[in-house]
């Protein structure tokens, strides 16, 4: 009874905040690798570190009004492990904190002096920041709201017949081709060629170059599951070219009806429910983009992350509205991308890579402009892990996971999407791999290093801080 007591407690602090516009939920989703944790992780951090961190973009600082600020733990979900990402982050063998398997989520409370008099109540007051954390690879599950078995197979079909899939799928491709949607199911068999879609599914993500729209996310990263036969299902290429009607003739044991119903439990049970207890009470929304690495893959990395993107913002509710209209039905009513990890390029480049973000999304845009939202795009790095050499020209400077220094000539960045002549200049361009800078310290208050993270949080909630 005590718990239900306090549980109601919080939820009308929470509704009167709202309604006073000072507490606001961001939703930050990105693709898988974008380095949403160590944002997330980051941003906590330069917040909790304000006395030391370099905010100059965040008015709150830079007018002296940040009086505090405490994290707590959101209702009904395990605390975001700030404490060991910061750790892993700063240890003495740095390491990135390890990418999200499960949901988690905090709530942020800034405690702000206001920036004027206030002749009527106090001139102190709290702003709260709900944050929540999941896997990138469950967003990708979104499209499938809505959408039939039949034509998930052929979304599937059409994929699988281009480079890179084609090469990734290997023999799996005329396994799929010559499976008969309406022969009797095999238990077995359905389930050693689940394993290899499996399989597949995690070669395009964990590969040299790592695909975007990977689908079902579930199937890499589960999380809780009622049982092992809701991620048990494969596309049926053979499917494709029948009408629906004659598919719905097959028996009840056949492949085909196999599959499709477990097709549609993975949705009614798994994405209709992660799209509602976490969406659809999001205020802003704050996407992360790997576009520097999706670049170094080539054009068709490129292309398959335009998709996904395009493909995700597409599921989110947007508009402006009145604040009593958003307590009861929030909508997003602001919308920014941001490109990550611009530590990789030269600082003279991060305009270009923030106007590459801009023509990678804009076909995302369509759907937020027709509700009357006009995105942002930024470009960040959410722990700084390069410097620009003062020895080596156009070089940066940077520690390799195995703890080596090297220099580094990254190329020149196109600002729109590359032509043939831009691609051919990009040829033999050698990404490396970043490892946190070394010498920083857990025991200490200094904030972690950064690139336009004030910037980022002045346009999350800037106009929030009055």
């Amino acid at each position: 009874m005590k718990n239900k007591s306090a549980f109601f407690d919080r939820y009308i602090n929470k509704t009167i905040n709202k309604a006073l516009d000072r507490h606001i939920c961001i939703g930050i989703t990105g693709l898988s690798r974008s380095g949403k944790t160590t944002l997330i992780t980051s941003l906590i951090n330069q917040l909790c570190q304000y006395d030391t961190a370099k905010l100059a973009g965040f008015p709150p600082i830079q007018a002296d009004r940040l009086l505090g600020v405490k994290l707590h733990p959101l209702d009904n979900l395990p605390m975001f492990p700030y404490a060991a990402g910061y750790q892993k982050i700063t240890a003495a063998q740095p390491e990135w904190p390890d990418s999200t398997s499960e949901i988690s989520g905090c709530l942020i409370e800034l405690r702000l002096k206001k920036s004027h008099k206030s002749l009527v109540g106090k001139d102190n007051y709290s702003l709260f920041i709900e944050l929540r954390d999941y896997p990138g690879e469950w967003l990708l599950d979104l499209p499938l709201r809505g959408m039939s078995f039949v034509r998930w197979c052929g979304l599937c079909s059409a994929q699988y017949l281009h480079s890179p899939r084609l090469e990734l799928l290997g023999s799996l491709l005329d396994e799929f081709k010559q499976l008969d949607p309406f022969a009797p199911v095999d238990k077995e068999k359905l389930q050693a060629l689940n394993e290899q879609y499996k399989q597949f599914l995690s070669r395009c993500k964990n590969d040299e170059k790592s695909l975007s729209l990977i689908q079902p996310g579930r199937f890499l990263i589960p999380g809780k599951l009622p049982d092992a036969d809701i991620v048990n299902f494969i596309p049926l290429l053979a499917c494709i070219g029948r009408e629906e009607s004659e598919l719905e003739q097959a028996s009840e044991h056949s492949y085909y009806k196999v599959c499709k119903r477990r097709y549609q439990r993975y949705i009614k049970e798994l994405v209709e429910p992660f799209y509602s207890d976490f969406f659809s009470g999001i205020d802003r929304q704050l996407v992360l983009v790997d576009v520097i690495s999706a670049l170094h893959s080539g054009p068709a990395y490129l292309d398959d992350m335009r998709q996904a993107l395009t493909n995700i913002t597409q599921s989110f509710s947007y508009g402006n509205q009145s604040r009593l209209r958003q307590l009861f039905s929030p909508k997003v009513d602001r919308l920014i991308f941001a490109a990550t990890k611009i530590d990789l390029v030269l600082s003279k480049e991060h305009e270009a890579v923030r106007q590459l973000l801009s023509a990678v999304v804009r076909s995302a845009y369509k759907h937020a402009r027709s509700d009357g939202i006009s995105p942002i795009c930024e470009a960040v790095a959410a722990v700084r892990a390069s410097n620009e050499s003062s020895r080596i020209d156009n070089a940066l400077e940077i520690l390799t996971p195995e703890g080596k220094r090297l220099g580094y000539v990254p190329p020149v960045m196109p600002s729109k999407l590359p032509d043939e002549k831009d691609w051919q200049a990009l040829q033999g361009w050698v990404l490396p791999e970043l490892s946190p800078p070394r010498g920083l310290s857990n025991n200490s208050n200094t904030a972690l290093p950064h690139i336009r993270l004030d910037t980022l949080l002045n346009e999350l909630i800037g106009d929030k801080c009055p």
